[in-house]
């Protein structure tokens, strides 16, 4: 039985965010805080195979297990009363969930579907959740997906990637910090600074960013029909990267995802260096909505 470690910031509307590879919980406290200023019950948890969070089944159920564990936390959280700064753990065997189905929003404590926003690898397991539990999801948030596996050319793309990293794995078997280093010169062109603070910060998920995120998460191959257009919002920043600006035109094209730019953010990881930039864009669009948050 899976346990999920997670922490709770204010009070309002609940917002889950799903960390992408080689983050963790913690990491993301400073985006939970910011939207927990702006009138939202932000929600952070370590996925399967991370942090606080246990490793049963791990890593081989993929974006399903995951989006699936996302889905008994939502269930959990509708029976938890907001605290701020709260924190506890869910447990939960994931499985796609039928309108109705006991445990939902809709018990005692919480009513309705919630706000997800997924970052990166986590925006994926975001795209997973609304289709596989859209009772749950109000809207999914997916920030940037890595979702390479829905390119035309998605599965030679992620092969072609993970080839020096796996060449890595082999040689150093158990090296996870090595691979994950060897990632990053592979997805930075080799102008990835090894020595930076946040870059050593986030070295102690790096077995879960090798054999998860970059080997499965990234690669998972989705139907058109696995992504409803009505709970999914694809957000780049103004400075998006290529590969992320392919990947959020071909949701948008082959999908029929709808996909906002978010001015100012011109970091794939705003959510750590700039935490109030994604929080003060969904202030703003719930203002032009005429409406509270969400």
């Amino acid at each position: 039985m899976i346990r999920l470690a997670y922490e709770i910031f204010g009070d309002g509307p609940t917002i889950l965010l799903v960390h992408g590879g080689a983050e963790d919980a913690a990491m993301l406290a400073p985006q939970a805080l910011a939207l927990a200023a702006t009138g939202w019950r932000a929600v952070v948890y370590d996925r399967r195979g991370t942090g606080a969070s246990t490793r049963d089944g791990w890593p081989g159920g993929g974006v399903d297990q995951h989006a699936d564990d996302a889905a008994d936390l939502i269930r959990e959280l509708a029976r938890v009363p907001s605290a701020f700064g709260g924190s506890g753990s869910a447990s939960g065997s994931g499985s796609p969930s039928a309108p109705g189905a006991p445990g939902a929003p809709g018990a005692p404590g919480r009513s309705g579907p919630v706000t997800v926003l997924g970052f990166s690898s986590g925006g994926v397991v975001a795209m997973a959740l609304a289709g596989r539990h859209p009772d749950l999801v109000a809207e999914a948030i997916a920030w940037e997906p890595a979702a390479i596996g829905v390119l035309p050319d998605g599965a030679a793309a992620h092969a072609e990637i993970m080839k020096p990293i796996e060449e890595y794995t082999a040689r150093r078997p158990g090296d996870w910090t090595g691979a994950y280093h060897r990632a990053l010169e592979v997805l930075s062109g080799g102008t990835a600074d090894l020595t930076d603070p946040a870059v050593i910060r986030s070295a102690v998920n790096a077995e879960a960013f090798v054999r998860d995120d970059a080997r499965l998460i990234t690669s998972h191959p989705f139907a058109a029909a696995d992504l409803p257009p009505d709970r999914i919002t694809v957000a780049v920043g103004a400075g998006t990267s290529p590969l992320h600006r392919l990947i959020a035109d071909r949701l948008a094209e082959w999908a029929d995802l709808p996909v906002t730019t978010v001015a100012g953010a011109d970091d794939h990881e705003v959510h750590l260096s700039r935490p109030e930039v994604l929080a003060t864009h969904l202030a703003e669009r719930a203002a032009r909505a005429g409406g509270p948050v969400s």
